[in-house]
């Protein structure tokens, strides 16, 4: 699958800009190996990725160009280069799901790329979408999530984060060494630009040679532009790139920290199974040493004081509590071996999804370093042309050698 994003245009009303998506593809969920070209906006993208994230909960579902608020605020959000950024953006976003084995598949991948009654067909389609479920919601403690940590860490998934950890710090020391660059180039057009008025103020003192120096200034501006164009070029296809590439990362750990977040689930289902097996072996085996690890359930000791002190029917006290015990331990069994699945599949998919961001990663930054080179080349095919122009015209000049 192929999928094209380009010729943005502002809706008639003003409001937004609309681009248009052209796919190509051999996926049979689709109706033609090339669907007629639709036109979606950015909310369009937003739905995509949402409906995505809830239908494949354990893949990395790409991130969306950033929206760029001040733009908004400041009201330039229809500027040429925004639009080219966030069209780039967007391209690399539907670039990661066209390379990706369930959401090139996927109904709403089609849908968006496909209908033609794209606001109904949404709509249709966000009802089959599954809602996401968390097997925590079965649990009473609901602060469990934000304070467990994993017990037994899995060496793959560390390994994992502490190479995103590394690529996003990697990329991060390029975006800032880039913008210390990006700096010193402005600056030294500045002085490009001050060189040019003065040999400009020159030429109105050597009458004999104006013209020439004209030109030399003239010059000079065409290679401050060309420089400028170089900038815009790096800032839009180098820089661009490598911050998607740090969202992509935040992407790429969010769903690692999610994977360890089933394996807490399935480790504190776990714990609470063998504390209630423990609350049953003490029950039926009473003054016995207890469970390794279980220790003693002050509740349970607390009910067994308040039953002696009220001359209560110890043995039917006794078996409720063991029905009971039994009802949770059988609940519990179900969920541990339910939470122990899903654990699994999650990791089994996440091993499969690193391996997706690590060919996206590569073939991106391949991209950008190219889009940078060819900025240079282009920037210095156009210096040579400039200042060749300009040195037959300087050569010209006549000396008095008298």
């Amino acid at each position: 699958m192929t999928v094209m994003v380009d010729d943005p245009q502002k809706h008639p009303d003003g409001s937004f800009m609309t681009y248009l998506v052209t796919t190509h593809t051999t996926v049979e969920t689709f109706s033609s190996p090339h669907p007629r070209p639709v036109r979606r906006r950015y909310q369009d993208f937003v739905w995509l990725q949402s409906a995505l994230s809830l239908e494949f909960p354990a893949c990395v579902v790409p991130p969306l160009p950033e929206r760029h608020r001040l733009k908004y605020v400041k009201g330039n959000r229809f500027e040429a280069q925004f639009i080219e950024r966030r069209r780039l953006g967007l391209q690399w976003f539907l670039d990661r799901i066209a390379q990706h084995p369930y959401f090139q598949r996927s109904q709403c991948t089609r849908v968006f790329l496909e209908s033609a009654d794209f606001k109904n067909d949404k709509n249709m389609q966000s009802k089959q979408v599954p809602q996401a479920a968390t097997v925590i919601e079965t649990l009473s403690d609901s602060m469990m999530r934000s304070f467990s940590r994993v017990k037994k860490p899995d060496e793959r998934f560390v390994d994992m984060k502490d190479t995103v950890d590394k690529l996003e710090d990697n990329l991060s020391t390029v975006e800032r060494v880039f913008s210390r660059i990006s700096k010193r180039q402005q600056d030294l057009e500045r002085n490009y630009t001050h060189f040019a008025n003065s040999v400009r103020g020159l030429s109105a003192l050597e009458t004999d040679i104006a013209r020439p120096l004209q030109h030399f200034a003239e010059s000079v501006d065409s290679y401050v532009a060309a420089m400028k164009d170089k900038g815009r070029k790096e800032d839009t296809y180098f820089l661009n790139d490598v911050h998607e590439l740090v969202g992509y990362c935040h992407a790429t750990k969010a769903e690692l920290r999610e994977r360890d977040q089933k394996q807490i689930d399935f480790e504190e289902l776990s714990s609470h199974l063998q504390r209630a097996v423990a609350d049953r072996e003490r029950i039926l085996y009473p003054g016995q040493h207890p469970t390794k690890g279980a220790g003693v359930n002050i509740t349970e000791f607390m009910a067994d004081k308040m039953v002696e002190a009220r001359g209560g029917d110890k043995e039917r006290t006794k078996q409720e509590r063991l029905s009971r015990l039994e009802t949770k331990i059988a609940e519990l069994q179900d969920e541990v071996a339910r939470t122990n699945d899903i654990n699994n599949g999650f990791s089994n998919q996440m091993l499969k999804e690193f391996e997706i961001f690590q060919r996206a990663k590569t073939r991106e930054l391949r991209q950008g370093l190219a889009a940078y080179a060819d900025s240079h080349i282009e920037f210095f095919e156009k210096g040579i042309s400039i200042w060749e122009n300009v040195l037959t015209e300087l050569e010209g000049i006549s000396v008095n050698e008298e």
